[in-house]
């Protein structure tokens, strides 16, 4: 009896066995090897493979030949329509899918510059949103000869909807000097970006400003703006955008002014070196249609470098210039910053 309940328990997990491998997909390249796991999604020009032994993989897509899912694929395509399948072929000629995967017999299903997405995020097809961001904090409390407090906060949101998004950006940097204060300044900007196209869009910004040892007390700038989405994703983010502002600036001690102004944006990301650290560039500026000699225009750049569970350290510079800026202030301010945060 003992050798029967032996026999039944090796056969019984023998079935799981086989079972657990007919419910994985499967991944084959195009140099003969093949992985079982789970697809994850495909986007821009990366495939993500999710194996019990190695976590996530990423491939290239040009490097995979079958795709055989135990549930049908969500496909977008460029036109933003959708469609499923369960089993790709990806060739030079095109992309075959299920009844059509063999490619003697029959015309591609689709070519390769019309398959956009495998398993697109939810927001990309109208459910839902994404929620993105970064918050960083840099501090130093130094006590001795001098008495030095500095804190430096900066964040940014993202919200991102199928056709719409919205931005936040802010910063405050406040500085104590032998119990005086050495500097405050804070910056917020809000965005909002309605997509008409798949890279085109035109939107509003909300910006403030805000300096005391610059003697600005506050500069306000609206207006409407037009951009274009150059590239979106994980591994790389790039847009650029541009629009008349309307811009006023209430001074302590200066003459107030305000004044139309070509305002314009930058925004880029890229991870790099497998994701080991991501390069970033912001920029912002302003330049008056009522003189030409008006310059205001601000640069973030730097790396980040993921530590564990979402926090990043940075190292970052930041240029702010100003051709207006008050009578005896500079006119260019240039900060160094290290700064730990988080990435979600």
């Amino acid at each position: 009896m003992l050798r029967g309940i032996r026999t039944l328990l090796s056969v019984s997990i023998a079935l799981l066995l086989i079972a657990g491998n007919a419910l994985a997909d499967e991944l084959i390249m195009k140099d003969g090897s093949r992985l079982l796991g789970e697809v994850v999604k495909r986007e821009n020009s990366t495939l993500e493979f999710k194996t019990s032994y190695a976590g996530v993989i990423k491939v290239k897509w040009a490097e995979v030949s079958e795709l055989n899912a135990d549930k049908p694929m969500q496909l977008m395509l460029d036109d933003e329509s959708t469609r499923t399948a369960q089993q790709i072929k990806n060739t030079e000629d095109g992309i075959y899918l299920d009844d059509d995967i063999e490619p003697d017999l029959s015309e591609p299903s689709l070519a390769q510059s019309e398959l956009a997405f495998i398993n697109p995020d939810p927001w990309r097809t109208g459910e839902g949103h994404k929620l993105s961001g970064h918050i960083n904090f840099a501090l130093e409390k130094e006590r001795g000869n001098t008495d030095t407090d500095e804190i430096d906060i900066d964040g940014d949101l993202t919200w991102r909807y199928r056709h719409d998004r919205f931005r936040m950006f802010g910063e405050l940097e406040r500085d104590h000097n032998n119990n005086k204060k050495s500097k405050d300044k804070w910056k917020l900007s809000n965005s909002y970006d309605h997509f008409f196209t798949k890279k085109w869009y035109a939107g509003a910004f909300l910006g403030f400003e805000h300096d005391q040892f610059a003697d600005l007390n506050l500069r306000t700038i609206v207006g409407p703006k037009t951009g274009y989405q150059w590239f979106e994703g994980r591994e790389m983010n790039l847009s650029t955008e541009i629009g008349p502002m309307y811009t006023d600036e209430d001074f302590d001690t200066d003459e107030d002014n305000d004044y139309i102004a070509l305002g314009w944006a930058i925004d880029f990301d890229r991870f790099l070196f497998e994701e080991f650290m991501q390069f970033y560039h912001r920029q912002t500026g302003l330049w008056s249609m009522d003189d030409t000699g008006n310059l205001v225009w601000n640069t973030w750049t730097g790396l980040r470098f993921p530590l564990a569970l979402g926090f990043v350290a940075s190292t970052e510079m930041q240029v702010e210039y100003d051709s207006g800026a008050a009578q005896n202030k500079d006119e260019v301010d240039t900060t160094y910053t290290l700064k730990l945060g988080y990435m979600w």
